[in-house]
C-alpha cells in the first residue's frame, strides 16, 4: 500500500494537474530554465507505455536525481522528509499526450515534476495533463526499507475496453486462418482459468489470468484444435519477469446449459499434444497473460497483441 500523503501533498493532486495543463501552452518569462534532471541523472521515457523499477539499496532503472529535484520533492510531497531510493524517469517531449505514472510496492511515493522548471506538479500517480513539454517523474520509497522493491509505469490515459472483453460478447471467428491484433490493456480478468495449472504449470504457485480478451469458433470438423498462436505486438511485456511467453491463450467448451469447461486431453499430464475439438461444437478461445502473484514482477500485464488462428 502507497503511503498517505499529506494534507499538502493531497492538494497538490488536484492543483498539480491543472498547473501541468496550463504550463502546456504557456510561455514562461523567468529567469534562465535550469532542467530539474539530466540525461546523467535520469534515465530517458522516449515512447510510452514505460516500464521501470527500483530497490531499496538504490538499484534500478532509473537515475537518482539532482539534489535540487529530490528536496523539492520531499518538501512537496513527503513531508520534508528525504526520498529513499528514488529513482527518476525523464520523459521527453516526443512522449506526446497526457499520462499516468503508477507505482506499485509497500511505502512507496510518486510526483511529477516540470523538466525545466523544476515545479512539482503533482504528488500522484494520476493523470497529469502536459501536451508535449517535457516532465520528470520520481518513484521513492517514503522512509528507509530494507529488501524491498518497486515496480513502476508510465502511461497514457487507460484505453477503452475491448468489445470482446466479456466472455459473453466474444467475437466471432467464421473461417480459418484467422488473424487479428487486439488491445488488452483495459481488459478484465473475467472468465474460468484457462489453463490446468495443477498438470502443466506445477511450479505456478499463486496462477493469476489478466486482461481476457474472448473469440467463439465453431468446430467445422472433429480432430486436432486449430494452431493457435499469440504474442505482444509491441515491447510492453519486456520488463516482466516471463515477458512475451506470459501472453497465452486457453481454449473452452461450451456447453448446452451455457457453461463452460476447460479442453483438455484425456491424460491430464500431456500438456503438448493438441486437444481435440468435436465437430458442430462451439468453443471460446480466450486470450490472457498469466503469471505467478507470489513470486513474478508483472507492471504491465496487456497491451497490443497479436493473434493468429490456422488449421493444422
Amino acid at each position: 500500500m502507497n503511503a498517505r500523503p499529506s494534507a499538502a501533498a493531497r492538494r497538490l493532486r488536484w492543483s498539480g494537474i491543472v498547473v501541468g495543463a496550463a504550463l502546456a501552452g504557456a510561455v514562461v518569462a523567468a529567469a534562465p530554465a535550469q532542467a530539474a534532471t539530466s540525461s546523467s541523472t535520469a534515465a530517458t521515457v522516449r515512447t510510452l507505455p514505460f516500464s521501470g523499477s527500483g530497490s531499496a539499496d538504490g538499484a534500478g532503472t532509473g537515475g537518482h536525481g539532482t539534489v535540487r529535484a529530490n528536496r523539492a520533492v520531499a518538501a512537496a510531497c513527503n513531508d520534508g522528509r528525504a526520498l529513499s531510493a528514488p529513482q527518476w524517469f525523464a520523459v521527453g517531449k516526443k512522449a506526446t499526450g497526457s499520462l499516468v505514472a503508477t507505482v506499485t510496492g509497500s511505502g512507496t511515493g510518486t510526483a511529477v515534476l516540470d523538466h525545466w522548471s523544476g515545479a512539482v506538479l503533482a504528488c500522484t500517480g494520476g493523470t497529469v495533463a502536459r501536451a508535449s513539454r517535457p516532465v520528470d517523474i520520481v518513484a521513492y520509497f517514503s522512509a528507509p526499507t530494507g529488501g524491498a522493491r518497486f515496480d513502476v509505469t508510465i502511461a497514457g490515459p487507460s484505453a477503452t475496453a475491448p468489445s470482446n472483453d466479456r466472455l459473453e460478447n466474444a467475437h466471432p471467428i467464421s473461417a480459418l486462418p484467422f488473424t487479428t491484433t487486439a488491445d488488452t490493456s483495459a481488459a478484465d480478468a473475467d472468465g474460468p482459468a484457462l489453463k490446468d495449472y495443477e498438470h502443466c504449470e506445477l511450479s505456478n504457485w499463486s496462477p493469476t489470468q489478466g486482461n481476457t480478451v474472448w473469440y467463439s469458433y465453431r468446430a467445422t470438423a472433429t480432430g486436432p484444435a486449430p494452431a493457435i498462436s499469440v504474442s505482444p505486438a509491441t515491447g510492453w511485456a519486456d520488463a516482466d519477469t516471463h515477458g512475451s511467453w506470459a501472453q497465452q491463450a486457453g481454449i473452452l467448451e461450451v456447453l448446452a446449459d451455457g457453461g463452460t469447461r476447460l479442453v483438455t486431453n484425456d491424460d491430464p499430464w500431456d500438456c503438448d499434444t493438441p486437444v481435440t475439438l468435436q465437430q458442430g461444437t462451439t468453443y471460446l478461445i480466450g486470450l490472457y497473460y498469466g503469471w505467478d502473484a507470489d513470486q513474478d514482477s508483472v507492471p504491465v500485464s496487456g497491451g497490443p497483441v497479436k493473434l493468429s488462428v490456422t488449421a493444422r
